[in-house]
């Protein structure tokens, strides 16, 4: 990869959850943490700050506290369409916030595939009504649910797909399988996504607290890339799996600068609870310095 490919391929690539599970971070300690990223030597890899529905009162406190004069924002609704008319107005009423993204998950679905396309539609209808001033909606479809045609309801509306890919049980987080499932419908049909959850270090590994498994970040930007370069279900699993961190590191180093533009085409960004955590494991690797 080239030096100019190295920053495309990670810019705006951590959108800041520091306020969600498992840091948990107190609003000032997460808005302190965030201007920190900001200012750094990789503040182009930090994305927007990720703020649930019911704090943003909390956060404009917090920023007059901090003398913060801008803030990029993304707002999670955990409950739903319901409140997004009040979300919206509220970061109106901060002229300090930029309202860059909305995630609202689709709720819960059964296995038929029916009911997760009819989610999706009821869902982006509901938003449909409500101006979001420019902003990008995520929805939220399981893993283990999304479908073709789930995709190209949110693809007819305009909207974005998210994809949890971990959480605080081990049932949050998608195998390979379905996750290669996931990522090669949607290279399919030209689908843009987000992650989050789960993705807290660069390759695939298993947490020595939990004994959970997870993705990497890294994994997932190859498994794009061969997802776009037409592999199966089976090849892109192969490479979610891949624990070899030095291999993983040799072959996202060579990433030509087109393919860098398709992967974060696709993948747009995944929500970190720590972005110094991905940060530090780049640098390892050898794929950032601050020099």
């Amino acid at each position: 990869m080239s030096g100019s490919a190295t920053p495309r391929l990670f810019r705006g690539l951590f959108d800041d959850a520091s306020l969600f599970p498992p840091a948990s971070l107190a609003m000032a300690d997460a808005v302190s943490g965030h201007i920190r990223h900001q200012a750094a030597w990789y503040s182009e890899t930090s994305g927007p700050f990720v703020c649930g529905d019911a704090k943003i009162t909390e956060l404009s406190a917090a920023l007059i506290a901090a003398g913060a004069s801008e803030l990029e924002l993304a707002v999670v609704l955990p409950g739903g369409v319901s409140t997004l008319s009040a979300a919206v107005d509220a970061v109106a009423a901060d002229p300090r916030l930029r309202l860059r993204a909305i995630e609202i998950p689709i709720g819960k679905v059964d296995g038929a595939p029916e009911a997760t396309v009819a989610a999706v539609e009821a869902l982006a209808a509901a938003l449909d009504e409500v101006p979001l001033a420019g902003a990008t909606a995520f929805l939220e479809i399981p893993a283990r649910h999304l479908t073709a045609d789930a995709i190209t309801v949110a693809a007819d509306h305009r909207y974005k797909v998210k994809l949890r890919t971990g959480g605080v049980t081990a049932d949050a987080f998608p195998d390979e399988a379905i996750l290669a499932g996931c990522l090669t419908t949607l290279a399919a049909q030209w689908q843009p996504f987000k992650c989050t959850a789960g993705l807290h270090h660069a390759v695939r590994h298993r947490a020595a607290d939990t004994g959970f498994e997870h993705h990497g970040f890294l994994n997932v930007l190859l498994a794009v890339a061969a997802a776009l370069d037409d592999a199966s279900v089976e090849e892109v699993a192969e490479v979610l799996a891949d624990q070899d961190a030095a291999g993983v590191a040799a072959a996202v180093s060579e990433l030509d600068s087109e393919t860098a533009d398709a992967v974060r085409g696709l993948f747009t960004s995944f929500g970190t609870c720590s972005t110094d955590e991905p940060i530090a494991d780049l640098v390892t690797l050898g794929l950032v310095s601050k020099d």
